[in-house]
């Protein structure tokens, strides 16, 4: 029996919890090139929309490390393997690195991950009457957006604490850049929906018919076909 618990402590300490702190350390370039990927194979154009909106909201902190940087004054603290974003290889492979400013404040990292989760969630809620609609039929399309606000808090809870246990960033700079990208992945959000459309927002696939379905119609029109001869 205790073999078996040595087992278990090995496998914890030197598998399990190296590969947690790689993929904490490698969430924001994941983000990006995963989502551009996914993109690109499926031809989606929500997808699409969302690497841009992730590449805005690094340009947008850039731009506010810039200015937080100028204003303190000095080079921007050195840190950690551990803190610093980036795929896992013997080159430090880093896409959104080199686009975030290394600031105390806004945390890029926590940044960027709370911008992308606050647009998402935004996305489900602009769908709650098509939702409802489905849901008459459907019943498990009631849970979607609770589920979306419940899993995506946690996990920005869960990235937020692995980054103040490690050091890298300080409780209230923590809180301030979950606070931060939180905005502007919103204000984000409003631009997309306003420049591209309903449809670029539209992860779930929802047909955007819910009046039709409101009015007793159905949901997908089919072109009526003439009888011949």
């Amino acid at each position: 029996m205790s073999s078996y618990f040595k087992l278990l402590k090995s496998l914890g300490s030197d598998v399990l919890y190296p590969a947690f702190h790689e993929f904490m350390r490698s969430l924001p370039d994941s983000l990006l090139i995963g989502t551009g990927t996914f993109a690109m194979i499926t031809q989606s154009y929500p997808l699409g929309v969302l690497m841009i909106a992730i590449l805005e909201l690094c340009i947008v902190q850039s731009v506010l490390g810039g200015f937080v940087r100028g204003v303190q004054g000095g080079n921007a603290e050195v840190k950690s393997d551990t803190c610093t974003p980036g795929i896992p290889s013997p080159y430090q492979i880093s896409i959104v690195g080199k686009v975030l400013a290394e600031t105390t404040f806004p945390s890029g990292p926590i940044y960027l991950v709370s911008g992308v989760l606050m647009y998402c969630v935004a996305s489900a809620f602009n769908f709650t009457e098509e939702l409802k609609e489905l849901a008459k039929t459907e019943p498990e399309w009631n849970i979607r957006i609770p589920l979306a606000v419940t899993f995506s808090s946690l996990f920005l809870i869960l990235f937020t604490m692995w980054r103040v246990y490690n050091s890298c960033d300080g409780a209230v700079a923590a809180l301030g850049s979950v606070v931060v990208g939180g905005l502007f992945g919103g204000l984000i959000y409003l631009l997309h929906v306003y420049l591209f459309g309903r449809d670029s927002i539209n992860f779930l696939g929802v047909p955007l018919l819910a009046t039709r379905a409101a009015q007793g119609k159905p949901l997908y029109a089919c072109a009526k076909q003439e009888k011949t001869g």
